[in-house]
């Protein structure tokens, strides 16, 4: 019985030693996540630490391809803001070139810059089943109304419903899990969505 109860006591204290450690994991992703939502190179950059310490970290390879999708998008943005960074220099050597000839009434009219974009999302990720067949909705809040899905996964159906977007996974065709991310715009700013797929369960467990 003495041999029996230390035992217990191991068990019980692994399991308490993993669930720490998970904790410490969601800790470094939650941090990664707030730093993603400053769209600054730096912060990007930041969060990529945070993510890439918080994927060591997960036990779950679905944590951890969720860890992996979200260095992808803030590699993205740091893409994006790069981009967009460049972009005046090159703009400002064209119109002396060209002259006042660019300014003609006649161009196509430029859509006015969207000042102070305000856009977050209620969740990082969401869960499937994989049958497929499974609605999931996010909400999204932005002070512009015209924030749209700019990306989605082939195997992902997605709308925008008002503030909120509808989400249906395919069925899993893979033997394992599967993860993507929906990207959600508006003007400069982007959040990233993360859609995580079960694999599909032929039969279930008696």
């Amino acid at each position: 019985m003495k041999g029996l109860r230390i035992i217990v006591v191991l068990i019980a204290g692994l399991m308490t030693l993993s669930a720490n450690a998970q904790s410490s994991c969601e800790k470094l992703y939650s941090s990664g996540v707030k730093l993603q939502q400053t769209m600054t190179v730096a912060s990007q950059k930041k969060a990529i630490t945070y993510f890439e310490k918080a994927k060591v970290c997960y036990d779950s390879k679905a944590k951890k391809d969720l860890c992996e999708q979200q260095i992808k998008s803030c590699k993205n943005i740091i893409a994006q803001l790069s981009k967009k960074d460049k972009q005046p220099a090159a703009s400002g050597s064209s119109n002396k070139e060209e002259g006042s000839q660019s300014a003609t009434p006649n161009n196509i009219k430029a859509e006015p810059a969207k000042k102070d974009v305000q856009l977050s999302i209620d969740c990082t990720y969401l869960k499937f089943k994989g049958k497929g067949g499974e609605f999931k909705k996010a909400k999204v809040t932005c002070n512009y109304p015209d924030w749209k899905i700019a990306e989605k996964p082939e195997w992902v159906k997605c709308s925008k419903n008002e503030d909120e977007i509808v989400v249906e996974c395919e069925k899993n065709p893979s033997k394992d899990e599967r993860s993507g991310s929906i990207i959600i715009e508006c003007g400069d700013k982007s959040v990233t969505l993360t859609i995580i797929q079960e694999k599909f369960k032929k039969f279930g467990v008696i």
